[in-house]
């Protein structure tokens, strides 16, 4: 098989900066299109064909960057789950050891445009939805999401903690807490543009005010 390099408009291999460049714009080009195509046309109805045309570059790019569409589908899940990943611990590392604003943090993050992007999230979808994609979801991101819980359930101990709060059971919390913002993503995939973000902080606020009353606010 013959190898596939990349070039420039004059046709000639890029080499150098100027080729690794251009390496990482059609890669991440790639995985753009893909993330979009997916929400266009789910895990299954994805092809090499339509997210080549999606990126605007050809099918021999595509195979030479991601050698397959099952490569291509676990890189797009990858980066979603990374991204929210690094905002998260971002967001975490900023609040400090206050965990009102690290609660509130976390709502900021979920609700963010470009983390809860509709596409990024019905990428999330398609892959937890899809019964035979589930496993792959699980072997790359689960735990992400197992370190997400565990980072919730430990904010929400000591939040319980510093107000005597002695009824509430973290894990119960954090499992209500996680709920709620999974919910606010699935209004966000199916209402857009029409979702309105400031409506849906004040939701998520309100519920900790209702619970939390020393500590939060009502908004």
């Amino acid at each position: 098989m013959q190898a596939i390099v990349e070039t420039g408009r004059s046709g000639r291999p890029l080499r150098g900066e100027a080729g690794q460049r251009n390496h990482e714009r059609t890669h991440a080009a790639i995985l753009d299109a893909t993330i979009r195509t997916i929400a266009a046309f789910s895990l299954s109805g994805t092809t090499v064909q339509r997210v080549a045309e999606a990126a605007g570059v050809s099918v021999g790019a595509v195979i030479l960057h991601f050698k397959s569409k099952d490569a291509l589908l676990v890189a797009a899940l990858e980066l979603v789950a990374s991204d929210f990943e690094v905002a998260r611990r971002q967001a975490l590392l900023q609040a400090g050891s206050d965990p009102v604003a690290a609660l509130t943090a976390l709502i900021d993050v979920s609700l963010d445009p470009q983390v809860s992007d509709p596409d990024r999230i019905a990428v999330w979808s398609a892959f937890w939805g899809e019964a035979q994609s589930r496993d792959v979801y699980l072997r790359r991101v689960g735990s992400l999401d197992t370190a997400y819980q565990t980072d919730i359930t430990r904010l929400f101990n000591e939040l319980i903690k510093q107000g005597g709060y002695s009824h509430l059971d973290a894990e119960a919390m954090a499992l209500a807490f996680a709920g709620l913002l999974d919910g606010q993503w699935q209004d966000i995939m199916t209402k857009a543009p029409d979702y309105d973000r400031a409506a849906a902080r004040r939701i998520v606020l309100l519920f900790l005010a209702g619970i939390f009353p020393r500590h939060f606010q009502r908004p």
